[in-house]
């Protein structure tokens, strides 16, 4: 069940920029303190990308709190074990099985296709009476005074609230605004197929996520429902622009696996839809917030490939910790975005150790378990 939130104070006026899942799961959340949201799409319609999306179980409880978690389930996948391989030589490292016993930040629970935790979402939003959707409304800038915040739209068309939460990203007009970051590519390649299950071997057939793992990329195969299997890759690469989901084929693929095992390419192979992605750089800030302006989504892009997965599952989480601070009168949003900015410093600054520790395992002498909060 929803939690009951304190009924003392006026509503307040809420913008939200981008109708992603993130901006949707904010939505949701905020309006559960019975404010107003305004959710400004910049496309002309909703929509999601058909990947898949690994949730783990804190999230799924996070979606309990805003009454969509059971729906969401009922799309997913349980994923019964997490292995690990070798990208070099396919042998396996480490195996973490389900059940209900604890597992590393590493192992989701469940895999949803994105188009289907969107779909659950939209709906949701739809249902609320406190939640109105624009589509064709790009924000490009803000401004602000002591108690309204203004978002510029791509058309010139200005709309005021009380509060603007910067939903869309480190490419988004508000992220950039907020932090003073430029636009420039990161060093994160993502590689996205689906692959009907028939045409995979019978040992990948399975309710297991498994990966292959090198220091500078890792691929991840598992079920998304209907017998389709997503096949990810993430790795390290340098680009020259940013990519928003191009094709491409498996040569380009394998090109950024280096020295991948034979199991690994033969798997590239098997799939011919595949999609590049290459996100616009986060440069490490400790900026989240802007007196009325607040970041949330994957405004901390990690920087390996291991972390890459966590990225949904905290920017579903933050919008849940958001809406728990925002228990208040419109009044009280620059104090309550401070303190939301000073969770997601210290959030950041654990990510950045790792990372750290990670970019000199080899010297470490770190194994790829270790990496992932496994043991072998």
């Amino acid at each position: 069940m929803a939690q009951q939130w304190n009924t003392t104070f006026p509503k307040a006026d809420v913008i939200v920029a981008d109708g992603g899942i993130n901006g949707l799961t904010a939505a949701l959340a905020i309006a559960q303190q019975r404010h107003r949201v305004l959710v400004l799409e910049q496309e002309d319609s909703f929509g999601e990308l058909e990947t898949g999306i690994r949730l783990s179980a804190q999230t799924l409880r996070a979606l309990d709190r805003l009454d969509v978690g059971d729906a969401v389930r009922e799309h997913g996948v349980a994923i019964s074990a997490l292995r690990l391989l070798s990208g070099t030589t396919g042998m396996p490292l480490a195996v973490v099985p389900g059940g209900g016993g604890p597992r590393p930040p590493s192992c989701p629970s469940t895999v949803v296709r994105r188009t289907e935790l969107f779909g659950v979402l939209l709906a949701a939003c739809r249902g609320n009476p406190d939640i109105e959707l624009h589509t064709g409304s790009a924000v490009v800038r803000y401004e602000q005074t002591a108690d309204r915040v203004t978002v510029v739209l791509g058309n010139g068309e200005r709309l005021s609230g009380n509060a603007l939460v910067g939903a869309g990203g480190s490419c988004s007009p508000v992220h950039r605004q907020v932090t003073g970051a430029g636009l420039r590519p990161s060093h994160n390649t993502f590689y996205h197929s689906v692959v009907p299950g028939e045409r995979l071997p019978a040992a990948l057939r399975s309710d297991m996520l498994t990966v292959w793992a090198k220091h500078s990329w890792q691929l991840m195969q598992c079920p998304t429902g209907h017998g389709r299997f997503e096949v990810a890759v993430h790795c390290l690469s340098t680009r020259e622009r940013t990519f928003e989901g191009i094709p491409v084929d498996s040569v380009r693929v394998t090109r950024d696996l280096p020295d991948a095992a034979e199991a690994v390419r033969e798997l590239l192979r098997l799939c011919d839809d595949w999609r590049m992605w290459v996100p616009c750089a986060s440069t490490p800030v400790d900026r989240w917030a802007d007196h009325r302006v607040v970041l949330t989504a994957d405004t901390d892009r990690p920087t390996l490939p291991f972390a890459a997965q966590h990225a949904a599952h905290q920017a579903l989480e933050d919008a849940v910790h958001l809406s728990d601070l925002m228990d208040c009168d419109a009044a009280d949003f620059p104090r309550a975005f401070r303190a939301y900015a000073e969770h997601r410093r210290q959030a950041a600054a654990r990510a950045r150790s790792w990372a750290a520790y990670a970019v000199f395992a080899d010297d470490r002498c770190r194994s790829l378990p270790d990496l992932y909060g496994m043991r072998g």
